[in-house]
């Protein structure tokens, strides 16, 4: 990691959702949203990442390899623009589900039209049974769960 990056790590032991647990990337910089949203995940069993800036996001994929099974990202993380942090996590892992939140306040049409077709987008404010709703297919159709010795 670079010096200043802001990058944690929260997991919680709850029980195992039918998708089984999995390891989840929070890519946003506003803390009341990634804070709902891993409280959220964490509820459902899941280990959640989060980095505040994009760099961090990116160097956090990238450490964890394989290991990660979804990235959650906004429009706008510190340093660089979601649909640009998109782009690169992509070139690291292209198979990697990625889901954008739509900021109420930043999310244009002309913003979301230069998202990859396969990017779910789900829109704020949205209630924890919507981010289930956008989260659980997307870690369906991901390969394995996360093993306690990986």
């Amino acid at each position: 990691m670079s010096p200043g990056s802001k990058v944690h790590k929260m997991s919680s032991p709850s029980p195992i959702t039918p998708v089984g647990v999995r390891r989840i990337l929070v890519a946003d910089e506003d803390h009341k949203v990634v804070e709902f949203i891993i409280r959220t995940l964490r509820e459902d069993g899941h280990e959640v990442f989060h980095a505040y800036d994009g760099l961090s996001a990116v160097e956090l994929a990238v450490a964890l390899e394989d290991r990660v099974d979804l990235i959650i990202t906004n429009t706008r993380v510190a340093g660089l623009p979601g649909v640009q942090l998109i782009y690169q996590l992509r070139t690291h892992r292209p198979d990697i589900p990625i889901m954008y939140i739509a900021n109420i306040d930043r999310s244009t049409p002309a913003i979301e039209a230069k998202l990859p077709r396969d990017i779910p987008i789900i829109r704020e404010p949205f209630t924890a049974e919507q981010l289930r709703a956008m989260v659980n297919p997307l870690l369906r159709d991901t390969p394995g769960m996360l093993d306690v010795g990986r």
